[in-house]
């Protein structure tokens, strides 16, 4: 798992780092510069003139140290360095007294000969406001020149926290980032200007936290190993039972998807509730799962098959109407177990966003007569107390794509596309729930404050039917033992690294969600080989 900061949390390591450990931060200056140098000589590009343009604060003096460094491996290096040097950080000036002794030359406007290497040490990670005039000119000018292009930390004009473009941005080939990542740097639009991004260690570790946790992280190869282990003495009942309420009339695909997902994710049982259009259709397609249809309920029964489960999906292609509505309810204020909302589940809760009180005045009531002692997180806390009365409500994650999250949350799309993140952790606080924010990079939000950004997966998955297996997958991992959280971070990489071998095996414009299930197989055989 790679641990991800924003802006207020890398200042606070560097100047904990600094005054509390004592490494002065010149150190941490020149280790920088070092790590970007060796990082640029691992491309294979020339770097004969070399053109570094630095910043009054100590990116700046990172940059200037990258300068020395590049002219003392041989390059021919100009630095533009045009703003009022005065205002400089200490730092920084010290590193422009020691770049004059080397005889380095330094400019104040942009030179109009041609470099092979633009190193950008303009504005670090503390930059808040659009970028505009004379820089902003600037910025554009060196965007629009040839040669390779090499960001100090992050590009100019990303914003560190969410990605956002201000105002204008650097748009680099390789972008050398310090200790940690940041979670700008993984987010649209600001990703894509940072080329190849590679996290250099400067000397600040863990023991810069202090008594502080991070907040943000990112799986990352390896993180596949968690999936829950296959034991050599088990039976189906042993990796648990999903429950997938979904599929109106000609949408059967969507219950197939869900139900998939979840059995090629591994999960011993799977039961389809649906309408009665889809009996034949899913028969044929899935006979290994359970069907019943809801035509043939009452509650009674409705709660006999819930209880039947470990863990519930409802949503995908459910359809709105009023009996799929108080079936939503009923679930929300009496399921004991794990709930999985996504798709139509989520367009009733935004129609009827009472209901996500009522669910918490029950959860409060539940809580008020207390778990059973001493297991106040345990599974038994979900599914009953030792007496055999259910202590409280299950935990709910919900799956939303930008359309279903601007309906539950009343904002736009570019809105919610401003701070992800944030929106996300947002709606995770106010209701309580896990929120797995769906798009190109996926954030998994935790109501405690805690995120998670996907990086596995590819633009082949923007396709009908990969949300559904998502909430299969999801939804296996509970089953098999999971706790909540790690089912959703893990359950999102999962499904993208489904999506990486599919694209591979098939290509990104021909994929479908039948290519995801396969990818799924392939994934986990390959993890299973490693056991």
């Amino acid at each position: 798992m790679r641990i991800l900061v924003n802006s207020r949390e890398m200042k606070a390591c560097d100047s904990c780092t600094i005054e509390h450990f004592g490494v002065p931060s010149l150190v941490l200056m020149e280790r920088a510069a070092l790590a970007v140098v060796e990082e640029l000589l691992k491309e294979p590009v020339k770097r004969d003139r070399c053109l570094v343009v630095c910043g009054l604060g100590n990116n700046g003096g990172d940059g200037l140290a990258v300068a020395r460094l590049l002219y003392q491996k041989g390059s021919q290096v100009t630095v533009l360095w045009g703003m009022k040097r005065e205002k400089a950080t200490p730092e920084t000036l010290k590193q422009y007294e020691i770049l004059c002794r080397y005889g380095i030359p330094v400019v104040d406007t942009l030179p109009e000969e041609a470099f092979d290497v633009i190193v950008d040490a303009m504005f670090g990670i503390g930059l808040s406001r659009p970028i505009e005039g004379a820089c902003r000119k600037l910025i554009e000018a060196l965007n629009e020149r040839a040669g390779y292009k090499v960001a100090v930390d992050i590009p100019s004009g990303v914003c560190a926290d969410t990605g956002q473009v201000l105002g204008c941005a650097f748009r680099a080939d390789l972008t050398v980032t310090f200790a940690y990542e940041k979670v700008g740097l993984l987010l649209a639009p600001g990703a894509l200007y940072c080329g190849r991004v590679a996290a250099a260690d400067i000397g600040i570790d863990e023991n810069s936290w202090q008594k502080r946790r991070p907040t943000a992280f990112a799986p990352q190869k390896g993180d596949i190993s968690r999936l829950p282990r296959r034991q050599v003495f088990s039976n189906k009942g042993s990796y648990g039972r999903v429950l997938v309420i979904a599929g109106r009339r000609n949408m059967a695909g969507a219950a197939y998807f869900s139900g998939k997902g979840a059995a090629m994710t591994g999960c011993g049982l799977v039961k389809i509730l649906t309408t009665e259009d889809n009996r034949v259709i899913l028969q044929e397609l899935f006979p290994e799962a359970i069907l019943e249809t809801w035509e043939e309920q009452r509650k009674e029964k409705f709660l006999e098959t819930v209880a039947w489960a470990d863990v519930v999906v409802a949503g995908p292609g459910l359809g709105t109407d009023t009996a799929i509505g108080m079936m939503l309810k009923t679930l929300l204020l009496e399921c004991d177990k794990p709930l999985i909302l996504d798709a139509d589940a989520l367009n009733l809760m935004a129609r009827e966003p009472e209901l996500w009180d009522l669910r918490k005045r029950k959860q409060e009531e539940a809580d008020s007569q207390g778990a059973p002692e001493g297991k106040a997180d345990s599974p038994e806390a979900y599914a009953g107390a030792e007496d055999g009365q259910r202590a409280c409500l299950g935990p709910v994650i919900v799956t939303p794509h930008l359309g279903e999250m601007a309906r539950l949350t009343g904002s736009s799309i570019p809105e919610l596309k401003e701070d992800l993140p944030g929106a996300a952790l947002a709606f995770a606080k106010a209701q309580g729930v896990i929120c797995v924010l769906k798009d190109a990079r996926t954030v998994t939000a935790l109501p405690e404050g805690t995120f998670y950004i996907n990086t596995s997966g590819n633009n082949g998955m923007a396709t009908a039917g990969a949300g559904d297996v998502l909430t299969g997958v999801i939804a296996s991992l509970l089953a098999q033992g999971a706790a909540p959280k790690e089912a959703a971070w893990l359950g999102v990489y999962l499904h993208g690294l489904a999506g990486d071998a599919a694209a591979e095996r098939k290509g990104r414009y021909s994929m479908t969600a039948s290519d995801l299930i396969e990818g799924i197989a392939e994934i986990t055989r390959k993890e299973a080989e490693h056991e």
